[in-house]
């Protein structure tokens, strides 16, 4: 009878004993699962390097941590991240990193291509092609044609804002191009945009040159981003009536011809205005540039001295020369104008070299 209440009782352990494991299992089994975060846009918080990618899709916290710490190493010092982007820029099924630095917000000094090809790894810097001295303030990846190409784009602002211009570059596997850059280095004024003027899905390099002369001429210049295909010209006036607005004063038509004259040769163009200004025997010469200083129209517009040194009832003569010259001298345009059918208009153009 002892034997049989031991057996029981021993029998009763074991049952309990199996039930506690099987409790602990199931437990196990039921742990959470890693989690996953969306990747937003970027909100860069300044004086860290933490990042969060402009990017749509979704990515791993571990993944994204890494790349946290990859960027830590290759910071430059004393500078702080400002933009990320993300794509398969090569379309060969492997992420590129875009990293903007840069020692102030919103200032971009350096700019690394990073790969995600079994760990992260720099494949090339965008080497600045810009030459004077400008502010490089954002970057953005684009298509600029109806293919499906990408390409990192970086507008540049001069410091006063003055100019503003930007670069293009490719990426090929471990290979970066710039394609092409438009900024006004020569002068430091004027705007460069990548803009689809046509509105043909292709953009444009459109050059805008705003001039400060009699007409308010904007010129723009145009051609296929790439360079490629023939350069366009338009002809703008920002004048309040947006349109040729015949000059009343002899010395508004002369400084309105020699600017025209100045256009005309720089860009090529054909402005149907100057022969508006002129009642010609024979042609003018053209080597007005012996002359006339044309130097500031590229900045404050053409500065002119014109004096008045004949008048004779409808016909009315003038000593033309650039403002710069000294007072005492002859040297300069003579340009001879008489009143027709209530306007003016330039009878003869002469040069006077006497000293």
């Amino acid at each position: 009878m002892i034997s049989d209440k031991l057996f029981a009782l021993v029998l009763v352990v074991l049952i309990l004993s199996g039930c506690g494991v099987n409790e602990e299992a199931e437990v196990k089994n039921i742990a959470p699962k890693p989690s996953t975060s969306t990747v937003v846009s970027p909100e860069i918080t300044e004086g860290t390097s933490k990042v969060t990618v402009e990017d749509t899709g979704k990515t791993n916290v571990q993944d994204s941590n890494t790349l946290d710490q990859f960027i830590k190493k290759i910071q430059p010092p004393n500078e702080q991240l400002q933009k990320v982007l993300k794509e398969d820029l090569d379309r060969d099924g492997k992420l590129e990193y875009v990293l903007a630095f840069g020692l102030e917000k919103g200032g971009i000094d350096n700019i690394f291509v990073v790969r995600d090809d079994a760990g992260y790894h720099i494949i090339g810097k965008l080497e600045d092609p810009v030459m004077v001295a400008h502010l490089n303030t954002d970057m953005k990846i684009m298509k600029l044609d109806q293919t499906e190409q990408k390409f990192i784009v970086v507008y540049s602002t001069s410091e006063v804002d003055e100019a503003e211009g930007f670069s293009i570059f490719t990426v090929d596997h471990n290979r970066i191009s710039n394609l092409n850059y438009n900024y006004p280095e020569a002068t430091g004024q004027g705007s460069r945009k990548l803009e689809d003027i046509n509105k043909d899905g292709v953009f444009e390099d459109v050059s805008y040159y705003r001039f400060q002369d009699t007409q308010k001429h904007t010129i723009i210049t145009y051609q296929k981003f790439d360079s490629t295909g023939p350069e366009k010209t338009k002809v703008l006036y920002e004048n309040k009536n947006k349109k040729f607005v015949y000059p009343t004063d002899p010395k508004d038509i002369i400084q309105n011809y020699l600017e025209d004259h100045y256009l005309r040769n720089r860009f090529f163009i054909h402005l149907p205005e100057m022969a508006e200004f002129i009642a010609l025997s024979a042609s003018p010469k053209n080597n007005f540039e012996s002359i006339i200083d044309f130097s500031a129209m590229d900045y404050t517009g053409l500065d002119l001295n014109v004096k008045e040194i004949a008048y004779e009832a409808n016909q009315r003569v003038f000593l033309v020369k650039s403002s710069s010259e000294e007072e005492e001298s002859n040297q300069g345009l003579v340009f001879t104008l008489e009143k027709q059918s209530g306007k003016w208009k330039i009878m003869s153009i002469e040069m006077n070299d006497k000293l």
